[in-house]
């Protein structure tokens, strides 16, 4: 009898691994059906989810379009000429010239790689004490280039003022704007939307809130 028992014992072992294994399989399956909410959290972390979010708002720049103090996208202000031509494609760059205080120095005009037909950014070069050619200007007239907070070309001037605290609006290289020197930018206004025989230099409440924003001027 002991000795039939003893034969039973790994059958048995074998039926109770059978039994455990298929209540893990059907738990494991309550578990996948029961983990189908936080299936959207991870796809909010894609970046292909991401890149159709931020193709649905147009306010949002990408990292290649993003202004902030001192840069846009992959521009630095005080990046040397050669650093500039090594990150920035040939293609998409042209040789021009500025004037400056009756001076005339060298500069670029940017295409956009993404769309060649958008308004070329303008890049004023100047020579430092050294003679380095370095990068001292930035001015945007292309509308994909944004704050964090979405405002660029095209956004209205009210929406600039509340957002990045403008205070004064004067008459500056690029036009008439406001200027924010504590982050060296200016917000050139369209002249049309502007109050007929203004002064050079006025509060920005002043300007009307609905007012253009036609071009983004940033500098040493």
């Amino acid at each position: 009898m002991s000795s039939f028992r003893l034969l039973l014992r790994p059958a048995s072992v074998a039926l109770l691994a059978v039994v455990l294994s298929a209540c893990g399989s059907s738990g494991n399956s309550g578990s996948s059906s029961g983990d189908v909410p936080f299936a959207g959290d991870s796809r909010a972390t894609d970046p292909a989810a991401a890149a159709q979010r931020l193709a649905a708002n147009e306010n949002v720049p990408d990292s290649l379009h993003l202004i902030s103090p001192g840069r846009a996208g992959r521009l630095r202000l005080n990046m040397t000429e050669r650093e500039l031509l090594r990150r920035i494609p040939a293609p998409q760059l042209k040789k021009t010239t500025y004037q400056d205080k009756g001076q005339t120095y060298p500069a670029y005009e940017m295409l956009d790689a993404q769309k060649p037909d958008a308004p070329a950014t303008v890049l004023h070069m100047l020579p430092d004490d050294k003679g380095v050619v370095r990068l001292r200007r930035i001015r945007i007239y292309d509308p994909q280039y944004r704050t964090a907070e979405g405002i660029g070309v095209g956004s209205p001037f009210g929406a600039a003022r509340q957002n990045l605290g403008l205070t004064r609006v004067r008459n500056t290289a690029a036009g008439f704007a406001g200027v924010s020197d504590l982050v060296s930018m200016a917000w050139v206004i369209d002249p049309n939307s502007l109050p007929d025989k203004h002064p050079d230099d006025m509060n920005s409440t002043d300007i009307p809130p609905a007012a253009r924003i036609t071009g983004v001027l940033l500098y040493q």
